[in-house]
């Protein structure tokens, strides 16, 4: 038999994430009735759409793991109530033009008063529905609940009334993973076949920007347009012509380490005496080049003999500069010869040949260090000498 465990913080968890979720969604939704408008989350309530620090719309985000009612004695009804009340009596809010939606996965019964406050219905039904909850909560002795049912009681009817008129329950809403769906539905037309991929960007770049808001590195509001913004720019990584470049912190900085020193291309690089801080940096780049590699085909964003003609177009560009370079090698010294490779490697490094629709010089340059590994190209005009056999550190 499965035990309880009373530290189970998931369903806590998955309404922290649902809200985010799906103010990200609801952002969307948004951003195509009023372009100018801004979304904030837990300022005036769980999610927001705000202008000039007046809520248009106040949304209260309710997220259930299993299947459940929403009843007229429902916590969450109460405790809902319970906040809009309070900013209704403080007069914050202007309550005559503000919306305010219960977003629930949970599903109101029909013919409950709960029901009755569906976006569709009537006048005459947010009456009875006001009436019913009156009752409600006069009948009840849930504890839990008992702040939000005398706040409620406090009220006259003409103020329950017209506070009633701004609610809005929208029931048996998508869940935690439907509305990662709806996402991605709203992205797709960005980027057919890649729509999944878009969201996840998206949806990661979000997750950064509610976090500066609720640790107050940033004002509350986030306009709706960087949010549309930010989604077009992903997508148009994935057109037919186009890559994501993840940032740096993806794909993890490797740290020197003395068992670099076996590597060829490190060995390449000390052959021709680089300075050390030259050589870490080519670690670096050889290390975030191949790990933005490996992410695209494990994405399966790349094309068929792509990455080697790619390294094609190098190794022929490193051809041509090598072979004019090294062309009066034969009276120079072991000194004229390291410096003519340091001059060949420092034209490597600074190139920056396009893969794809990305140009970034990190890329060419670890790329670089990449056929040096293989002993495609090289730096010193005598590197397969040297490194033909992958043999010694070039001090022979």
């Amino acid at each position: 038999m499965k035990l309880s465990n009373q530290f189970d913080a998931s369903g806590s968890l998955a309404g922290y994430i649902y809200q985010c979720r799906l103010a990200l969604l609801l952002g969307l939704q948004a951003v195509k009735r009023k372009p100018n408008g801004q979304i904030s989350i837990e300022k005036f309530d769980d999610i927001a759409f705000d202008n000039d620090d007046h809520a248009d719309c106040m949304i209260q985000a309710k997220h259930h793991i299993s299947a459940k009612d929403l009843t007229d004695s429902s916590v969450d009804v109460w405790k809902t109530l319970r906040i809009w009340v309070q900013d209704f009596k403080s007069g914050m809010i202007a309550n005559a033009d503000t919306r305010r939606l219960l977003i629930t996965t949970a599903t109101a019964p029909i013919g409950s008063a709960v029901s009755k406050l569906r976006p569709e219905m009537s006048v005459e039904d947010r009456l009875a529905a006001r009436i019913s909850l009156q009752k409600t909560a006069e009948a009840s002795t849930n504890q839990s609940s008992k702040a939000g049912r005398d706040l409620f009681l406090s009220l006259t009817d003409k103020e329950a009334d017209l506070l009633i008129a701004s609610v809005h329950v929208m029931d048996a809403s998508p869940n935690l993973s439907d509305v990662l769906d709806d996402i991605e539905g709203e992205l797709r037309i960005l980027a057919p076949s890649h729509s999944d991929k878009v969201t996840e960007m998206l949806e990661g770049w979000w997750l950064k920007v509610v976090a500066k808001r609720l640790v107050g590195e940033e004002t509350m509001q986030i306009p709706l347009q960087d949010i549309l913004k930010k989604a077009h720019e992903i997508g148009g990584f994935f057109g037919p012509d186009g890559l994501p470049v993840s940032a740096p912190d993806e794909l993890g900085d490797k740290p020197y380490d003395p068992s670099d020193e076996a590597e060829l291309y490190v060995k390449q690089m000390r052959l021709v005496q680089l300075p050390e801080t030259i050589i870490q940096r080519g670690i670096r780049d050889f290390y975030r080049s191949k790990a933005q590699r490996s992410k695209w085909a494990r994405e399966g964003l790349l094309l068929d003999g792509e990455v080697s003609r790619y390294d094609a177009r190098l190794q022929d560009q490193w051809e041509r500069r090598f072979d004019a370079d090294c062309c009066d090698v034969a009276d120079a010294d072991e000194n004229g010869r390291r410096k003519i490779g340091r001059g060949i490697y420092f034209w490597a490094n600074q190139q920056q040949v396009g893969f794809r629709n990305v140009v970034e010089g990190w890329i060419t340059a670890g790329s670089f260090q990449g056929l040096a590994d293989r002993l495609k190209v090289g730096w010193h005009p005598n590197f397969n000498d040297h490194f033909g056999n992958g043999g010694d550190d070039g001090e022979s």
